[in-house]
């Protein structure tokens, strides 16, 4: 039962017209970003993310959401008109909305996109607002144990999801931890490798760090790779054709429902995002279609179950975030570190220490909902000529918004040092297939990690039995025994496959030439 001041604090939030100024304009400004290839949601959160460091919580947070909303929602324009994803989690939408596109169909595409994602997006925001605060209950009796078996599951389900390869995973979530060791030993006081550089006492900054592995690094993939996207994007399109009728959106509902709920799995799930969702929404799709042999080449359900399945991931991603602390994937990282800057913690304290601002958050999720719907249709209409944007003149544009943001954070030069070491080390990563999500997470969950673990040996006196003698910890320890067993099963079944390929080829061959004889 909600306590009635709690209800009147989130209502108040809700009515001021500030907080409503900064939704609307994140949202607006979120899927004009997702609009314009290249700029990703991930960056264009973390870029803003220190200029509402200066503003209350109750106005930057929604502002974020709504950019994080926007965003998500914006990289299907260009997808189905150019065939180029603003975001990659539109990536699997431009498969059929361009082809609806070259087939004159492209208004009915953005309409269903539309349509699609606000209908997945509020059904993923209820789940939120149902199973928040009977999870945050639970978390709030977690031990250090518990927590500590938590933060080491997160980290190895996003080692293992990240990328194509779980060592590279592994070592990037490794990496991510010995940065965050970086700093003054939270129980003794020692430094840890400062070098004698004071700057590095509070450890690494880690807006700076977010804005420069995210953004500037995307900027130097994008000034170092821009052929592929300037031959994507030199196609003209027409804009036009019928408009989406309620008999076929209503046709789709199965489809809709089964990727808004795969969605929201997949997002309540560390590490795994709406890059990933996308994909396993639409082969879904594909496999449960009368009619697989039409995706790709125009397919209304493989459109719909692209936008549902990367959409519900937004709501879905922010339940790890206020039950647990975790950050369901990269954004919710950055989101975790504004709330921490506006002095909020993130996990069942926020339920427990500020429970009118959760509550007029989730009020704020539904309004932001509609607001989708409104400015999608307006975005229909007016966002077709962004795609069309040189990188001449977009490029510069966030590289000024990258310093400033980096040196609004503690008015610091040496914070853009660590922007330049930030996009230098993303810029390789990502040439060398490492993942950069496992890192900055490790960066996030470590602190946590290390106080959890100490913490539980102190009360221990050393013993590592402590991990499996508590009812809680040891659920979590079977849970985390489940994980390592499915990320050794997948990446020893190619090996099997392969090996035993050869022996069946042989065996087919003595069974054909007995046949023979």
């Amino acid at each position: 039962m909600i306590d009635l001041a709690i209800l009147q604090q989130g209502l108040a939030m809700l009515a001021s017209p500030w907080t409503f100024l900064a939704l609307s304009a994140g949202l607006a400004g979120g899927i004009l970003i997702g609009a314009l290839p290249g700029l990703t949601a991930t960056m264009a959160v973390a870029v803003l993310a220190p200029f509402t460091f200066f503003m209350e919580a109750s106005i930057g947070i929604p502002f974020l959401l709504g950019i994080y909303k926007g965003a998500i929602y914006g990289g299907s324009i260009p997808a189905i008109l150019v065939n180029t994803p603003g975001t990659a989690a539109a990536a699997a939408t431009a498969r059929d909305g361009y082809a609806m596109t070259l087939q004159g169909n492209s208004r009915k595409a953005l309409e269903l996109s539309l349509y699609s994602s606000v209908a997945a997006d509020f059904m993923a925001t209820m789940v939120l607002i149902l199973v928040a605060v009977p999870l945050a209950s639970i978390a709030i009796r977690f031990g250090s144990p518990e927590f500590a078996l938590l933060y080491l599951i997160a980290l190895t389900m996003i080692a293992t999801v990240s990328g194509e390869s779980f060592i590279k995973g592994l070592a990037a979530a490794g990496l991510g931890l010995m940065v965050a060791c970086i700093g003054l030993d939270p129980m003794s006081g020692y430094q840890r490798f400062t070098f004698g550089n004071t700057d590095l006492l509070a450890g690494v900054s880690l807006i700076p760090l977010l804005i420069g592995m995210f953004a500037l690094s995307e900027i130097l993939m994008q000034l170092t790779h821009p052929q592929q996207q300037r031959a994507k994007s030199a196609d003209p399109v027409t804009h036009g054709g019928e408009r989406l009728s309620w008999g076929e959106f209503w046709a789709l509902r199965p489809t809709i429902l089964r990727s808004t709920s795969l969605g929201t799995f997949l997002g309540s799930l560390p590490g795994l995002g709406a890059e990933i969702s996308c994909w396993i929404a639409y082969g879904l799709a594909r496999g449960r279609s009368r009619e697989p042999e039409r995706f790709g080449k125009g397919s209304q359900e493989g459109l719909a179950a692209a936008e549902a399945g990367n959409n519900a991931v937004v709501p879905a991603a922010l339940i790890p975030m206020t039950v647990f602390g975790i950050p369901g994937d990269t954004i919710t990282a950055v989101l975790i570190g504004a709330l921490m800057a506006q002095g909020m913690m993130p996990g069942p304290l926020l339920m427990q220490q500020n429970p009118g601002f959760l509550f007029g958050l989730f009020l704020v999720l539904l309004v932001t909902n509609v607001l989708l719907l409104v400015f999608g249709l307006m975005a229909i209409r007016w966002l077709k000529q962004v795609t069309r944007i040189p990188p001449s003149v977009l490029y510069p544009c966030v590289l000024l918004l990258c310093i400033c943001g980096t040196y609004a954070v503690n008015s610091s030069s040496f914070d853009l040092l660590v922007l330049a070491a930030g996009g230098g080390l993303g810029y390789l990563m990502r040439r060398t297939g490492f993942p950069i999500a496992p890192l900055i997470i490790g960066l996030l969950l470590g602190p946590g990690f290390e106080s959890a673990v100490r913490q539980s040996l102190v009360f221990s006196n050393g013993s590592l039995a402590i991990f499996c003698s508590r009812p809680g910890s040891l659920v979590l320890l079977i849970l985390l025994a489940l994980v390592i067993a499915f990320m050794a099963w997948r990446g020893l079944k190619p090996m099997w496959s392969s090996s035993r390929l050869p022996w069946s080829r042989h065996a087919k061959s003595n069974n054909a030439e007995g046949g023979d004889s």
